[in-house]
């Protein structure tokens, strides 16, 4: 190695010496004249007997052959002696890099490197397919590559040297074809025959002799090497050529042939391509800065051009004509946040699209838009931003990556010396935009503007909706006003004004938004910046923007620093807000007090701050309008204070409208006066202590205040009452504080609880401010955790008042906040929050409502993340921060110990987990294992009856497959009977029978966990033997089990009772059988009510066969004495389903309760005193057997759905419907047991169908059309009413909410948006028409469901195998197929024109909607009808029918050569490359170029998007089928498929079975196609075919389906044409 190294230092210095006398020799590259050349040097290489060996004497350096054989043998002599042969040419091509560019030795050192080439390729093409380790080794060659090889030859491109790069360009374009000649081993196009690289197609092995990204690498550096030159060598001419020919352009055609040559266009090796046309156009193209930047030559604008035009065509196969997809919280899957527009491997093709189309994409101004239009958690807001902000700078640094950027522009140059490895732009710092001030500034701007655009349309909406033009001199009163406070008839709509208020609040509270900057918003939005008075800028004033401001000026910070700043300067804020005064709305005939006064409360509110007040009205003129009604704000101020003062509370109650208007207008003239009243009128100074329901639970009694009052107040006294709530009553370990006499806030004896008034208030403030409420939320869930936490050590002690607190805060989440937490953020994690306090609770009536919490919990989750959240043991808790953003990245691991030891919870959690697979599915996230998350739930397995199998997924009915345990053992009668024969310690049982030690062996016995499971059997024998018993023997035994045990000791309990009575010979439970199950629920309560429901409906049992559990069933909820009292005491109690709103609630709560006692220690038997004493009685609230009941009724209706009984289930849901008033979500469970059990026959009947919506519906609080109110009225039994009409109403609806219009309810005395179940307006109607749609469903069903019900008289036979339960599948698919609701949907949606009204509906809206809706219905509903339509549109469109026009190849040669002033090639068919199928579809729709191929595109990617795995599944079958039909017959149809599949490549690659599949349908058409194809030779293509082959090309390159993927699709790529085969081997070969 050293010498050559010296040899070659050598050559170099000779080839400056003397150059004036040097004449040009001869060169096979024909580059110089041949004449000899002499050199004098002082070293010499000579022969002796060891070979060549270096002297120290004179050389003559006599002829150029002579030094070509002395470098050609150094060069083997050192690859023989082991160096790399990369480190060898490294040193040559460095050597002829530096030699002279006008010295003939230059010939010599290309000479050199061609012979070295030519020997290289030999021996790479020998040995490329060898993996012997040792011949690796033997060779010296181990890992290199030829390709590694041949980069090295990019390096000696320099522009300074044109000799060397036009002999560089030949060099390589010479070995280029000598490697195509060895790879494919011909060089006509028309010779099939094959070399090495045609041989290996079946192989794909990836170690091609001259890879694709080789060559693309090289292409790359040359090209931007030309791109450096177009601007610094326009004028300068080659000494090779004429003065007109310069040596830029010399270069550049010399490069041309090179590029030729490897996309197989040169003569030598025509239609042998090396890199596809859309690689090389990849790397050819720039950027937009450079492109548009006029810097190029006209040569290369061409090329770019042309480049970029055909990544612009690509660019609409790969994404969608319209992308303008709501993101829906709550309905939207995982992958619907990160849009296709932001995905890195689209960003390249994105770029190359119009303004136009771009705008129809992703845009984080959207997503902030839609999530606070839906009232989003403020976490999920800020995730969102975070989520679009990392994607975003994914696809910038992507297309960054790719773009070129000029030597000029930074004095680099971008191609390093490491050619070998990719180029892109030179790491550097960190930018600013990867600070944390940086982002808070993007989150600042993009929260600004979402909340300005929506500010002014709800101010629009709100003018649109009042008269303001009528003036009235004399104010006529309604029935909400009297002399002081004007309020309008109609003030619904102020709801979105109080909405905006809370978000707005927080966000400057929190410093997310500054308040200067919302103010300067909004004056700029009056009047913009154009003008000082802009035209028509009196219709733009509003006093709202003022109340809003108003909101912000009761944050301290603010009215102490921007606000205070400003008045005692210029008063510039001032003067803007009296400009913004319209006057003309305080005297309209809507004026509105609470808005209209804001001007003169916030001169009221500021008055301390004001410089000379008597002055202002000469330094602001305008004020003069507004103040004749500043009297009002005094007369209202002083009426509260009097009414204060004599404590006449009707103004702090709320009971009517004007009393709140007149309270919530006082909040906003006084810093904290009316939240400190309201919170003295719940807690007031003197005492007057009441009982709930002992001695040890007593409260303060203080006043009730109204839901309304709550509402209207302003922001900051929302927030300050219930900080004073949080602080004095539940935020300290010693109870609630009071403060007496002036003394400091302490504990106060005989005072232990919070009033319920006051609890009541909290989830009232939390929810009609829940933003900026959001912390003290945060903060109660941490207490919680670290509870749990405590928990889990197993021995923790609470106080006596921190046991009251967890009772209070879990009943208040349980029965109030559920609705809150459904839709919050962390609302998948939060059972963290109970996990250890599950488990180690010892407090009998604390662990009753954690268990009741935990089952509404649970039944509360609706998406993945809930199976995240089991396998994440590493959470840590909610975030406490006012700028949050997700939890972090999650590492599943499979916890250590089961979630769950109730049997009950766990089954809970398997059928919730059954139904978020079901109806979201588990396709999007990867990674996650099922069978890892129904593990994890319980320690025992658990057994599914056939009943319930029948309707899970197929995942989780595979799982229950594998890990199926035997029927356990269950108490058999004989055996309980020989257990208490043989036990003398059963003795101690009964009266006047036991003694002290058998009671302590009674206890040890039972002290094994084995063993318990038995007591309450023997406890039932002894009781059915009618043996007197001794209660608090029985009660002392029960208490030493774990309480959460005792759901399972209750099933066991159950399955013996039922086995005793079938072994009584009995068909149904016997009179005496119910009275002792009533006795043992009621009268003694040792178990409890909703546990024997649970028993008997827990799924292990197939109903449909088991008459003696129906029998039971029925009893328990139906005939039971005990139970039907209770609940006809509900009944006429008549608890309201809007318990917001009544004042009585809490007197009904203890009335029922005085009635019923419930006993939690199984003391209600138990004469005398107790022994041990009873643990701590815990405040009461909400909670009763009834309450608990709910989730447990919940579970069980669908056990009874299942069992196929109508009558029972009729009967259940009209008997017991009222009790779904206090469900927290009815809505939601209808939606979710119509989605699951839409094809169970049970269903399919008028009667039971409307028994289950009335039981879950308050119709007073939904907004359902009129078909589905006729329907719940019995006026109406079928679907046949349901038409085009119908159809189109729905459609509109869903529309306008997705396009976040705003709209007045066509129902009165709807409940205020955040009481509603739903508080996202587009979520609740989506599940509103969903639950319409399934009930429409379950109608049309309805003739043939009889003949699907089992009879137990018939005895059929019931499924029970999986495959019969894939065949009941097939065929509930078949029917949906033929459903009509379904076919007019689509045709709706497909043809505006048979619309009832065409003109109504139009706009991208109304495709998304569909888009929407068919994933929240069952796939076979709605969504597969539509893809499965695909093959009608391939096969009968016109359009797509045709073929498309020939195509030349494009040859750079030919370009350099002829014109280059024309862009597109010899034919083009610029028709088709303009046409509408793939065109934006808005740009289509408002050019009157719709078509129905390119809407039902539109219509299809909406539908995907918003899918699951499951509509991949029945794409890839549709593609399948035209695959296989053999039908297709033009090019057009099969890139229309390929558009159908461009945009969801980001999804399928996580799917590679799926993803193959469609690949090699789509190759496998494109077989069938080519014959057919007249023009397609090895000049030309065709203008599909030639989008077609960049489409799989970019496939390749950007969601690689992996080596193996492409040896499974090597036989459809190997049938296609020969020249089309090569193109796409060069490609997946590497």
């Amino acid at each position: 190695m050293n010498e050559l190294v010296e040899y070659l230092v050598g050559v170099v210095e000779s080839s400056y010496e003397d150059l004036a006398h040097l004449v040009p020799c001869g060169s096979f590259l024909g580059l110089f004249d041949e004449r000899p050349v002499k050199r004098i040097r002082k070293t010499a290489l000579q022969a002796n007997a060891n070979g060549l060996g270096w002297q120290n004497a004179l050389f003559e350096f006599d002829t150029s052959e002579a030094t070509f054989r002395a470098i050609l043998q150094l060069t083997q002599e050192a690859l023989a002696q082991g160096a790399k042969a990369a480190d060898v040419l490294r040193i040559v091509v460095d050597a002829v890099r530096n030699i002279h560019d006008g010295s003939a030795v230059l010939d010599i050192g290309f000479r050199v490197l061609y012979e070295i080439y030519q020997q290289r390729l030999q021996y790479h093409s020998v040995n490329r397919y060898r993996t012997d380790a040792a011949d690796a080794q033997e060779n010296n060659t181990g890992a290199e590559t030829f390709g590694e090889e041949y980069l090295l030859l990019a390096q000696l491109f320099e522009l300074h040297r044109p000799r060397t790069w036009v002999a560089t360009v030949r060099l390589m374009s010479m070995v280029t074809k000598s490697a195509i000649r060895i790879m494919y081993g011909s060089t006509t196009a028309s010779d099939a025959g094959g070399g090495t690289h045609a041989a290996s197609l079946s192989e794909i092995s990836g170690r091609n002799l001259l890879p694709e990204n080789v060559c693309r690498e090289c292409i790359r550096q040359v090209w931007r090497l030309l791109l450096d030159s177009a601007a610094t060598e326009p004028v300068q001419a080659s000494v090779l050529g004429a003065a007109r020919r310069t040596r830029w352009q010399i270069r550049f055609e010399a490069t041309m042939e090179l590029f030729d040559s490897m996309v197989g266009r040169a003569e030598q090796c025509l239609g042998r391509p090396l890199v596809s046309y859309y690689m090389i156009s990849r790397e050819l193209d720039p950027g937009a800065a450079v492109a548009e930047s006029g810097m190029l030559t006209g040569e290369m604008q061409c090329i770019v051009d042309l480049c970029f035009g055909r990544k612009r065509r690509l660019g609409r196969i790969l994404l969608p004509p319209d992308g303008s997809w709501p993101l829906i919280s709550h309905a939207s899957r995982a992958h619907t946040v990160k849009h296709v527009y932001d995905q890195p491997g689209y960003a390249l093709v994105r770029d190359s699209l119009t303004l136009e189309e771009t705008q129809r994409g992703a845009s984080a101004n959207r997503v902030v838009a839609d999530l606070l239009y839906q009232r989003a958690p403020i976490d999920e807001v800020f995730a969102a931003m975070r989520n679009h902000r990392i994607m975003q700078r994914k696809a910038i640094a992507a297309v960054a990556s790719e773009s070129y950027v000029p030597n000029s522009a930074n004095g680099v140059n971008m191609i390093g010396a490491g050619i070998v490895g990719g180029t892109g732009v030179a790491a550097g710092g960190s930018s600013a935009s990867d600070s944390g001030e940086a982002e808070r500034r993007e989150a600042s701007m993009l929260l600004l503007d979402a909340m300005a655009r929506r500010t002014e349309q709800i101010v629009r909406f709100i003018q649109s909706q009042c008269d303001f033009d009528t003036l009235l001199d004399e104010r006529k009163l309604n029935s909400n006003s009297d002399a002081t406070m004007i309020v309008p008839r109609n003030f619904s709509y102020w709801e979105y004004m109080n909405e905006v208020a809370d978000q707005l609040y927080y966000f400057v509270l929190t410093d997310t938004i500054s308040y200067q900057d919302i103010h300067d918003k909004f004056f700029s939005m009056v009047f913009p910046a154009d003008s000082d008075i802009h035209p028509g800028s009196e219709t733009r004033k509003d006093n709202s923007y003022i109340w809003l401001l108003l909101q912000l000026l009761h944050i301290e910070k603010v009215a102490a620093g921007p606000v205070q700043q400003d008045l005692a300067g210029d008063e510039d804020m001032l003067d803007q807000l009296v400009q913004m005064y319209n006057e003309r709305q305080i005297v309209s005939r809507d004026a509105f007090y609470l808005r209209d006064l804001s001007l003169q409360a916030t001169m009221s509110h500021q008055q301390g701050n004001i410089r000379d007040n008597h002055g202002v009205k000469f330094r602001h003129p305008r004020i003069a309008v507004a103040m004749p009604f500043a009297p009002v704000l005094y007369q209202l101020q002083n009426e509260f204070g009097q009414q204060f003062k004599e404590e006449n509370y009707t103004l702090l109650e709320g009971r009517d409208t004007c009393t709140v208007m007149k309270t919530a207008t006082v909040s906003q003239i006084r810093q904290y006066v009316v939240p400190n009243a309201l919170y003295t009128y719940l807690v007031p100074a003197r005492e007057k202590v009441q009982r709930l329901q002992s001695e040890a639970t007593t409260y303060l009694q203080g006043g009730n205040i109204g839901y309304r009052l709550l509402d209207y107040i302003n922001v900051g006294g929302k927030h300050r009452l219930l900080q004073l709530i949080y602080k004095m009553m539940l935020a300290h370990e010693q109870g609630p504080q009071f403060q007496f006499d002036g003394r400091q806030p302490s504990a106060r004896s005989g005072i232990t609880c919070v009033s319920p008034h006051v609890v009541d208030t909290v989830y009232m403030l939390l929810y009609n401010a829940p933003y900026s409420n959001e912390l003290m939320m945060k903060e109660v869930l941490e207490k919680l955790r670290r509870s749990d936490k405590a928990m889990a050590q197993g021995n923790a002690r609470f106080s006596p008042a921190n046991l009251r607190w967890l009772y209070t805060v879990y009943q208040l989440m349980n029965c109030r906040l559920l609705r809150f937490f459904k839709y919050y953020a962390h609302a998948s994690h939060l059972v963290h929050h109970l996990r250890h306090s599950l488990i180690n609770v010892t407090h009998w009536q604390l662990y009753r409502s954690l268990e009741c919490f935990a089952l509404c919990l649970v039944n509360l989750q609706h998406d993945v993340g809930f199976l995240q959240a089991l396998m994440n043991p590493a959470y840590h808790g909610v975030p406490l921060t006012p700028h949050p953003s997700t939890l972090g990245a999650i590492r599943y691991s499979k916890p250590k110990d089961a979630w769950f030891e109730c049997g009950m919870l766990s089954r809970n959690a398997a059928v919730v987990i059954a139904r978020i697979e079901t109806m979201r599915g588990l396709g999007d996230v990867p990674g996650l294992a099922l069978d890892d998350c129904l593990d994890s739930l319980s320690p025992q397995p658990q057994l599914w009856a056939p009943a319930v199998l029948r309707y899970l997924p197929r995942a989780v009915r595979a799982y229950y497959a594998r890990r199926a345990p035997q029927a356990c053992p269950r108490a058999a009668p004989a055996a309980i009977r020989q257990l208490v024969d043989a036990r003398s310690e059963h003795a101690a049982l009964l009266q006047q029978t036991g003694d002290a030690q058998t009671e302590a062996a009674l206890t040890a016995f039972y002290a094994a966990r084995e063993h318990q499971a038995l007591f309450l059997c023997v406890v039932w024998m002894l009781c059915e033997q009618q043996k007197p018993l001794e209660m608090a023997v029985v009660r002392r035994v029960l208490l030493r089990f774990p309480p959460a045990h005792m759901s399972a000791h209750t099933s066991a309990l159950v399955d013996f009772i039922v086995a005793n009575e079938n072994e009584r010979g009995l068909t149904g439970p016997s009179a005496s059988t119910k009275q002792l199950l009533n006795d043992f629920m009621f009268r003694l309560q040792l178990v409890h009510h909703e546990h024997v429901v649970f028993a008997l409906t827990r799924g292990e049992h197939d109903l449909r066969t088991d008459q003696m559990r129906l029998g039971l069933t029925r009893y328990v909820l139906l005939e039971s004495q005990q139970f039907s009292e209770r609940l006809d005491e509900w009944h006429r109690l008549d608890f309201q389903g809007r318990y917001w709103a009544d004042f009585t609630h809490w007197q009904k709560q203890q009335a029922y309760m005085a009635r019923f006692p419930e006993y939690f220690e199984f003391e209600a038997a138990v004469e005398g005193p107790l022994e041990p004493p009873p643990a701590l009685s815990l405040p009461v609230y909400y909670e009763n057997a009834m309450v608990r009941l709910l989730p447990i009724l919940e579970f069980a209706l669908g056990r009874m759905i299942e069992a196929e009984d109508r009558e029972l289930l009729r009967d259940v849901l009209d008997r017991m419907g009222i009790l779904y008033r206090l469900h927290q979500v009815p809505l939601t469970t209808l939606m979710n047991t119509l989605f699951i059990y839409f094809n169970a026959p049970t269903l399919h009947e008028a009667t039971v169908v409307r028994s289950l919506n009335r039981a879950l519906l308050d119709m007073s609080q939904q907004n359902f059309s009129r078909e589905f109110e006729q329907f719940m009225s019995g006026d109406i039994n079928d679907c046949s009413h349901i038409g085009a009409p119908y159809v189109g109403r729905i459609m509109e609806r869903i529309a306008r909410a997705i396009s976040r219009h705003l709209t007045t309810a066509d129902k009165q005395n709807l409940p205020e948006i955040h009481y509603r179940e739903i508080p996202n307006p587009i979520l609740l109607v989506l599940t509103e028409c969903v639950v319409e749609l399934l009930t429409w469903w379950c109608l049309h069903c309805a003739p043939s469901s009889d003949t699907r019900l089992y009879n137990p008289a018939t005895g059929k036979p019931l499924p029970k195998t999986e495959a019969e339960f894939r065949a009941e599948e097939q065929q509930r698919r078949k029917r949906a197929a033929e459903w009509p609701l379904a076919k007019l949907w689509l045709k709706l949606t497909m043809d505006p024109a048979q619309r009832p009204e065409p003109g109504l509906y139009t706009g991208a809206a109304y495709i998304h909607s569909t888009g929407v809706l068919a994933n929240v219905l069952p796939d076979e509903l709605l969504a597969f009808p539509i893809i499965e339509h695909l093959s009608h549109i391939v096969l009968q469109e016109p359009i797509l029918k045709t073929i498309s026009g020939p195509k030349r190849y494009f040859s750079f040669v030919e370009f350099a050569r002829t014109s280059r002033l024309h862009a597109d090639d010899s034919g083009a068919s610029t028709q088709f490359a303009a046409t509408s199928v793939f065109n934006s579809f808005e740009q289509n729709r408002l050019h009157n170029m719709a078509n129905p191929a390119n809407t039902y595109l539109t219509l299809l990617h909406s539908v995907l998007h918003y899918g699951g795995i499951a509509t991949f599944n029945t794409l890839s079958d549709t593609i399948h089928e035209l695959a296989s039909g053999g039908e297709l017959c033009s090019d057009i149809q099969l890139l229309y498929l390929c558009a159908t599949v461009g945009p969801i490549l980001y999804r399928l690659v996580d799917h590679n079975s799926l993803y193959v599949q469609i690949l090699g349908d789509l190759l496998s058409i494109l077989v069938q196609i080519c014959p057919r194809i007249s023009h397609l030779d090895s000049a030309f293509s065709t203008d599909a075919i030639e989008q077609i082959m960049d489409f799989i090309c970019f496939v390749k390159d950007q969601f690689d389906p992996g080596r193996a993927a492409w040896r499974r699709l090597a036989p459809h790529i190997a049938a296609l044409p020969t020249l089309l085969k090569y193109q796409l081997q060069c490609v997946v070969d590497q």
